[in-house]
């Protein structure tokens, strides 16, 4: 189509006219010009291939590329004459070229005076060595071993092995696992138990798979007791542990040596420790509860530690260096420095001034601009503090840092007043006075728990003035002093910011 347009557009072009029919441009010393030039006309328009693909190579191209092929095969051609021998050979010479080979056949075995052994292979060895296989018990669960499988997915978990009489954790076996949504949690342990079987580890198994159970584990293969055991009817595919830890099972007339240490944490938490004997400090014990739980790694790493209390006595700091069996407890109370724990829980609704005045830390929710955080709220008659306990969540692109720790000294918090409510829940602002300004920490929490952080600090207000406060309030004379269920928003002054 594109080279008939061209065509229409160049056309032949008319003759030009004849000189003859101007005389004004005739010269009369020229002769006249007989055979005129035919007309001017465009070139054939053709398509040029180096444009549309690779030009095609010439016919004599290809002709020496064919005899440079034929030159260079023909090099590794070695010919050879073949000449008829004219002189005869004797049969001395044809029985030493070609002499004859004794050939032993089955039949003429018999009359050998040295029988030939007849070759055997390793194959053949370790047939005849174990006629009946390798005596592994459960074989049938090495169908899911996905070791040997490299278009099938599979999933690999780490297995530590807490066997024998004393287990310690070591290397994990490293298992692949294929049809995860079809292997359950029993199969995963016969699979275990053939692998150890097959590579022949020390101490051998007793019993079969009933015996063993998988439980939750650390990446070092500190095993988390809080949990109970994965159960064996239920598939992997249902859960996303990447560290298990296979443990054997006590047997039920056994009597179990573990001594259980329960430690109750502050908001209600407790967490479980179980230990070999009496013999362990107060100071391991410890240790091995905060490496349980992220929010107090945070706090340690703010610059605070915890002591621990028995639980039926409150206020008591015991020596980390004694052994559980110089206290003769096996319940403690995990506290933080320069904290009070309260024998009795605080009702709310009667809350005396000395009962505000003692340390009480409280479980709410940091509300920040971007994002929010769980943090654990300090308040008492002499300080407030602000402990953030895991990451801000934020948007998906935009990375957030950090919340950090902050601390106020009591006579510098200014105000605590109700944001807002609804469904269950309620919001707290905290107002206190910074460098040269107001700033507002904004949480939220359940209505029963932020109320009783209102009356909290509605006593300790009652109970000790401010100067700073007193400044704060005079800012705002037209209307009234501070108001725990006031839900109006106040005016602010210039020095007056939101924290962020």
């Amino acid at each position: 189509m594109l080279l008939g347009l061209c065509e229409v557009v160049v056309q032949v072009e008319p003759a030009a006219a004849s000189v003859v029919e101007f005389p004004c441009l005739a010269d009369t010393d020229s002769p006249p010009h007989i055979h005129e030039d035919p007309p001017p006309h465009s070139l054939d328009i053709v398509s040029d291939m180096d444009f549309v693909g690779h030009r095609q190579r010439s016919y004599t191209a290809q002709r020496l590329e064919i005899m440079r092929k034929e030159k260079k095969n023909a090099s590794r051609v070695k010919r050879i004459l073949w000449k008829h021998n004219t002189a005869p050979v004797d049969e001395a010479e044809l029985n030493e070229l070609f002499s004859r080979k004794a050939v032993i056949s089955s039949d003429n075995c018999a009359d050998s005076p040295v029988p030939k052994q007849a070759p055997v292979s390793l194959l053949s060895r370790l047939v005849q060595q174990y006629p009946d296989g390798p005596n592994n018990p459960f074989i049938e669960y090495a169908k899911f071993d996905g070791t040997t499988h490299t278009n099938i997915q599979a999933r690999r978990i780490s297995i530590y092995l807490l066997l024998g009489d004393n287990p310690v954790p070591s290397y994990p076996m490293v298992v692949s696992v294929i049809n995860c949504h079809q292997a359950r949690v029993i199969d995963l342990i016969g699979l275990i138990c053939w692998l150890y079987t097959k590579e022949n580890r020390q101490p051998p198994l007793r019993g079969g798979i009933e015996r063993y159970a998988l439980h939750i584990a650390e990446e070092d293969g500190q095993v988390d007791w809080d949990f109970q055991a994965l159960r064996n009817r239920d598939v992997i595919e249902k859960f996303g542990f990447n560290v298990l830890a296979l443990v054997e099972k006590k047997d039920a007339g056994e009597p179990s040596q573990d001594i259980v240490v329960t430690l109750n944490v502050a908001g209600g938490a407790f967490s479980k420790i179980i230990v070999e004997n009496h013999d362990i400090t107060l100071k391991e014990i410890l240790s091995r509860t905060i490496m349980k739980r992220k929010d107090m790694i945070r706090i340690i790493d703010a610059g605070l530690d915890y002591h621990l209390e028995k639980e039926d006595e409150p206020g008591i700091a015991l020596d980390l260096e004694k052994t559980l069996a110089d206290v003769n407890c096996t319940e403690f109370a995990v506290v933080r420095d320069n904290s009070k724990r309260i024998d009795t829980p605080v009702d709310t609704n009667n809350m005396s001034t000395v009962e505000a005045t003692l340390y009480r830390s409280y479980k709410v929710m940091w509300l920040l601009k971007f994002g929010k955080c769980e943090a654990c709220l300090g308040i008492s008659g002499e300080k407030l503090e602000i402990h953030p306990l895991q990451q801000k969540s934020g948007g998906a692109f935009l990375p957030i840092r950090s919340p950090h720790p902050v601390a106020y000294n009591m006579e510098l918090v200014v105000d605590c007043c109700r944001k807002a409510e609804k469904k269950g829940k309620m919001e707290i602002q905290v107002t206190c006075q910074g460098e040269n300004r107001f700033k507002d920490y904004v949480f939220e929490c359940d209505t029963r728990l932020g109320q009783e952080i209102l009356d909290k600090c509605k006593h300790i207000f009652d109970l000790r003035s401010s100067s700073v406060r007193k400044e704060f309030w005079r800012e705002k004379k037209p209307f009234r002093r501070h108001n725990s269920l006031s839900m109006r928003r106040r005016p602010r002054t210039e020095n007056h910011v939101n924290e962020v």
